[in-house]
């Protein structure tokens, strides 16, 4: 063999093995997905506030008065994207950008889900509308909750961190989608879509549509 075939067949090995080793580097990273949470969501109060009273409905004073702002709001019910918790302390209307906000947020999920062949779940809406009095009772049981909340103005939305709804499929490590969900709200996040703010005591994301 001359020196200028060998240089050929050295070449070719080379490259063949540089492949094999970006092949091999990516399907070993496919579908491994962290079971810790490293995502800062502290958007606080006052600035989830002002972007619900921008955007969103004046506070009504008890559930009576929801007839009149209905027309102005979406309905929201189980559907394909998320799963909506019994409601003791709220009642299941957002404006429709908070609606389409949602509706994005858990589409964005299972998109994520079925990347990583992860079997199919949802996410679980824990909170959402809230009158005054709505707010009065809550806060005889609740420490988190606040008289000036962002859920009086239909803007607002928690989302369980810690249950997501199985449909189909293995039943998913419930960290990992965790981080997942963490994934998809960062990226909202950081496009100016919402405020996200992380709740300890009762496991949710408290999440504020910003338009």
């Amino acid at each position: 063999m001359t020196i200028s075939k060998m240089w050929k067949v050295l070449g070719v090995t080379l490259l063949l093995t540089l492949l094999f080793t970006l092949l091999t580097s990516c399907a070993s990273h496919r579908g491994v997905v962290p079971e810790t949470f490293p995502f800062q969501f502290t958007d606080p109060n006052p600035h989830q506030l002002e972007a619900a009273k921008k955007y969103g409905i004046e506070p009504l004073e008890d559930r009576s008065e929801l007839n009149r702002v209905k027309r102005h709001l979406k309905h929201i019910e189980e559907c394909e994207y998320y799963s909506v918790d019994p409601l003791t302390h709220s009642v299941p209307y957002l404006t429709p950008e908070a609606a389409k906000l949602l509706k994005e947020i858990g589409k964005r999920f299972q998109k994520k889900l079925k990347k990583h062949k992860m079997g199919k779940h949802k996410i679980i809406v824990t909170s959402v509308l809230r009158t005054k009095d709505d707010v009065r009772k809550l806060m005889k049981v609740n420490s988190n909750a606040v008289s000036n909340s962002a859920h009086c103005h239909a803007t607002t939305f928690d989302l369980s961190y810690r249950r997501f709804k199985h449909v189909e499929g293995a039943q998913a490590n419930s960290a990992q989608m965790k981080y997942l969900l963490g994934e998809v709200l960062d990226e909202l996040r950081e496009k100016g879509r919402c405020y996200v703010r992380y709740e300890t005591k009762q496991t949710c994301l408290h999440i504020t549509v910003r338009q």
